[in-house]
C-alpha cells in the first residue's frame, strides 16, 4: 500500500512546482483581432444588344451602371479597415476587346478611387482574374464610397457589333476588407 502514496505524493510535488511564472492577463490588451471578409461587390453578364439604342439600330461604344456600396456603412468597419482587394473575373465571347473600368463614387456620384483599367481580349473565355489591393491609410477618401460605376467600352469600333448575337461578356467582382482591431 505504501507504493500508490509515493506515486501520488510524486505527481503533486509535480502539480505543484511545474507551473513556475505566474500568468499574465495584460497579454490580453496587446491582442489584436485580425478578421478578414470577401463580400460579392457587382456582377453582370452583357450581350452585344445591350450597347445598342433602344431602336437596335445605333450602337454605343460603352455602357456604364452604377451599384450601390454598403461595404463602408458599418462604423467598425469604417474604424478599423486597413486594406481592400479588388477581384474581379470574367469572360470575353465578343468578337472584340473590352476594356471595363471601375470607380468608387462618393454620395455625390463624384470619383474618389478609379482602379486601373481592366482590358479583357476578344474571344477570351479564361483570363487570369484581376486583383488590385488598397492601402487604406494612403487612400482614406475610399471610406467614403457610397457607389461602383463600371463603365465598358468596346475596342475596335469601326465595324459594328451584330445584335442579334448570343455572345456574352461576364463579370463578376468582389471585395475583400483585412480588418484590424484591438481586444
Amino acid at each position: 500500500m505504501k507504493f500508490p502514496k509515493n506515486i501520488a505524493l510524486i505527481f503533486s510535488l509535480f502539480i505543484l512546482i511545474s507551473c513556475a511564472e505566474s500568468l499574465d492577463f495584460k497579454q490580453i490588451e496587446a491582442y489584436t483581432l485580425k478578421p478578414v471578409f470577401t463580400t460579392a461587390l457587382v456582377s453582370f453578364k452583357a450581350k452585344p444588344i445591350q450597347f445598342f439604342d433602344s431602336s437596335g439600330t445605333i450602337q454605343k461604344n460603352s455602357v456604364s451602371d452604377v451599384f450601390e456600396f454598403k461595404g463602408f456603412d458599418e462604423n467598425y468597419l469604417r474604424n478599423n479597415v486597413v486594406k481592400l482587394i479588388f477581384n474581379a473575373e470574367f469572360k470575353n465571347e465578343f468578337d472584340r476587346d473590352v476594356t471595363i473600368q471601375v470607380d468608387f463614387l462618393n454620395r455625390n456620384n463624384i470619383i474618389i478611387y478609379s482602379f486601373s483599367p481592366i482590358f479583357v481580349e476578344s474571344f477570351d473565355v479564361n483570363p487570369a482574374p484581376y486583383e488590385e489591393e488598397i492601402i487604406i491609410a494612403d487612400n482614406l477618401q475610399v471610406l467614403n464610397a457610397t457607389q461602383v460605376k463600371i463603365t465598358a467600352s468596346l475596342e475596335n469600333t469601326t465595324t459594328q457589333l451584330n445584335p442579334t448575337d448570343t455572345s456574352e461578356f461576364d463579370f463578376k467582382s468582389s471585395v475583400t476588407l483585412f480588418i484590424e482591431s484591438e481586444f
